[in-house]
């Protein structure tokens, strides 16, 4: 048998598709390992790209946290020292509080009749310095926390607009 002759032969037909078969099955598969290979790399630079974005956004929220809690304890201590102030000065005398009062006999029908058509002086009565150094005290305990809570929505109010940005797609960069 010669050459030519097992060219024309049916089994060389078979044996010649089927190592073109083989050839090309190890082809594509080669192909498809490199698209495979190249999806799950994109995949891994996404999650490194979220978790990169993840890191920057919570750095970017701990910093906002850090300076809204620095400017509390600033304000807290400059009221402090304006309260201690007032205090002071209330236990010395330098400051007096002192409260309207009506006077004896007369009526709130009269008062606002002389109030609306003339400057009247108007009747006070001076609080004790203990008393007036508790209302003070009161006051400012209010003032400390409503500075805390200004704060506070200060805070979320920072962390909510983070996290609406990064929901809606913000770029790292951008914020």
């Amino acid at each position: 048998m010669s050459l030519i002759d097992f060219a024309d032969s049916a089994v060389a037909k078979i044996i010649l598709t089927a190592v073109a078969v083989w050839v090309g099955w190890t082809a594509q598969g080669w192909r498809k390992d490199a698209v495979i290979s190249n999806m799950q790399r994109d995949q891994a630079m996404k999650k490194i790209t979220a978790i990169e974005r993840k890191a920057v956004i919570e750095n970017a929220i701990r910093a906002n946290l850090d300076k809204n809690a620095g400017n509390l304890r600033k304000e807290n201590d400059d009221a402090k020292t304006d309260r201690d102030t007032v205090l002071s000065d209330l236990r010395s005398g330098a400051v007096r509080m002192s409260i309207p009062v009506r006077a004896a006999g007369r009526t709130s029908t009269t008062e606002d009749a002389t109030a609306a058509g003339s400057d009247r002086h108007e009747t006070r009565a001076e609080l004790d310095p203990a008393i007036a150094e508790d209302l003070e005290t009161i006051a400012g305990d209010g003032d400390d926390a409503i500075r805390q809570l200004n704060s506070c929505i200060d805070s979320y109010n920072d962390v909510r607009d983070k996290f609406n940005w990064l929901r809606e797609g913000g770029n790292v960069q951008a914020k």
